[in-house]
C-alpha cells in the first residue's frame, strides 16, 4: 500500500531529526474535479499529539514525494470547526497573587 511505503521513506528522513515521528498516513484515493488537476488528501497523526493534520498532494504524487511533504511540514494555527483559533496553553504563564496587585 502508498501509506506503508510513505511511512518507510519518512523513517529514513526523519532519522536522527528532533521532529516528532509520525504515528500513522492515509492517503486518499484520487479526486478528479471538472476543474483543475486531481489530487490526494494526505492525512497523518504525531506520536506525540492526537490531532491529525492534512495536506493535498498532485494525484501523481509517489510515495517519496508524499514522504517529504509530511517531513516538511511546518503546524499553522489551528483552527475550530466553527472558525474561532484555537489558543495554545502559555507555558510562562504566572498568576498574580492579591498581594502584588
Amino acid at each position: 500500500m502508498v501509506e506503508d511505503d510513505v511511512l518507510k521513506h519518512l523513517q529514513t528522513l526523519q532519522r536522527g531529526d528532533a521532529q516528532p515521528g509520525v504515528d500513522s498516513c492515509r492517503v486518499s484515493m484520487p479526486v478528479q474535479h471538472p476543474w483543475g488537476k486531481p489530487y490526494c488528501l494526505v492525512e497523518w497523526t504525531t506520536c506525540q499529539d492526537a490531532d491529525a493534520r492534512r495536506q493535498v498532494v498532485p494525484a501523481d504524487s509517489t510515495p517519496l514525494e508524499i514522504a517529504r511533504v509530511v517531513a516538511a511540514h511546518v503546524p499553522g494555527r489551528r483552527i475550530m470547526l466553527n472558525g474561532e483559533p484555537i489558543q495554545p496553553p502559555r507555558a510562562n504563564a504566572r498568576r498574580r497573587s492579591a498581594r502584588a496587585a
